[in-house]
């Protein structure tokens, strides 16, 4: 999706890739920030965020800016750990999260290497640039096997080239993953702006998708608490079990190759009026996005009868039929609104939306990712 950093003046936009091969254009989910690009991008972007995706036979951020001071450099001590891993006697561990070129970023370990990546619930990979050495994202020297899967090319908004799916150790959150498999840009070209590398969230994926960063781990639950900047994993659910969560749609029923953290719409207000449409609108809730993104086919007719995006209150859909409010308005400087096509979705039959973290920076957000359930928690901001 689209990250605009008010302070920098710049805009952050991600592209997309699956694993499939060069020949294939099926993309997992809508962009989201990757790169930052000059501001001209904007007119280019109906047609930036037409991605392709890649499978083979194995086959984003609040205010951050400003909120904290951020580290310019990877820990030179160490991967900054929590005290405990993920085990029998430990199922929560909290991982430091800190705002990181316009997003929320934590420190990883690949086979001794020490790396930074941006948390991402809009996509399902983990995927390291081996192009490049710097302080800021981290140095790839070949750490890791060969997985035995074929190379894929990604094509992203900002960047595009082959990437090698490796294998290793991946130390995260405390933990230990062996033989985890991972995806390094081999070569790169790019479009403009600097990379980022991507912790991806989304865990379920159809068959033929590469390995999944959360398949391969006992991870089930991740909690964000945006006010505290606190990133939490967990080997059990975090939301009890009484609570009225937001369930989860699955969006490999929609055509999707992964099943999106995306959730049933209630009502839609924009700039105080209803939206009315005779579709039902889902909404995705990525991290990896600033602002909003809407499906072409209903975003024209609301900036066209709306006249543009001062205020967007959504409704999302209880699992006890209540619903949850998140609201963005126009003086927050994340809340910008884009329209944007999903090759998977059919729009004759639904609309779907893209909340970033305009909507979440006031929540502590938790994902149960197994049992298919989002809570948002009501926390003062800091």
């Amino acid at each position: 999706m689209t990250r605009y950093s008010h302070a920098a003046g710049r805009v952050n936009i991600r592209g997309e890739a699956t694993g499939h091969g060069k020949d294939d254009t099926y993309p997992y989910h809508v962009p989201t920030p990757k790169r930052y690009l000059r501001r001209d991008v904007f007119k280019h972007l109906a047609t930036a965020i037409l991605l392709a995706a890649a499978i083979g036979e194995g086959g984003g951020a609040s205010g951050a800016e400003g909120r904290s001071p951020k580290p310019s450099q990877i820990s030179q001590s160490g991967i900054l750990e929590p005290e405990m891993a993920l085990s029998e006697r430990s199922s929560v561990v909290e991982i430091p999260m800190y705002p990181c070129e316009g997003s929320y970023c934590v420190e990883y370990g690949v086979e001794g290497g020490r790396f930074r990546g941006v948390l991402d619930t809009g996509s399902p990979f983990l995927i390291l640039d081996g192009t490049a050495c710097t302080s800021r994202w981290g140095c790839y020297k070949g750490e890791g096997a060969k997985s035995g899967l074929e190379d894929t090319f990604e094509r992203y908004a900002s960047q595009e080239g082959d990437v090698e799916w490796k294998q290793g150790l991946l130390n995260f959150g405390g933990s230990s993953f062996r033989d985890l498999v991972f995806g390094v840009f081999k070569q790169v070209e790019g479009k403009g702006g600097e990379g980022a590398a991507l912790i991806g969230l989304v865990k379920d994926a159809r068959q033929g998708i590469r390995p999944t960063l959360l398949q391969q781990t006992n991870i089930k639950s991740l909690r964000f608490d945006f006010p505290g900047q606190r990133f939490s994993i967990s080997n059990r659910p975090l939301v009890p079990r009484s609570a009225d969560a937001v369930p989860i749609v699955d969006t490999r029923k929609m055509g999707a190759p992964v099943r999106h953290y995306v959730v049933r719409v209630g009502n839609l207000n924009v700039n105080g009026r209803t939206v009315s449409s005779s579709k039902p609108i889902y909404a995705m809730i990525d991290s990896g996005t600033t602002g909003m993104y809407i499906s072409d086919g209903l975003f024209y007719p609301v900036l066209r009868d709306f006249r543009g995006f001062r205020e967007c209150e959504v409704d999302l859909l209880t699992e006890k039929g209540n619903s949850k409010t998140l609201k963005a308005s126009r003086p927050d400087p994340q809340f910008l609104v884009f329209p944007v096509n999903f090759p998977w979705l059919d729009e004759s039959k639904a609309h779907l939306i893209v909340l970033g973290l305009a909507f979440m920076d006031r929540y502590e957000v938790t994902f149960d990712v197994d049992e298919g359930r989002i809570d948002f928690a009501d926390l003062p901001k800091l």
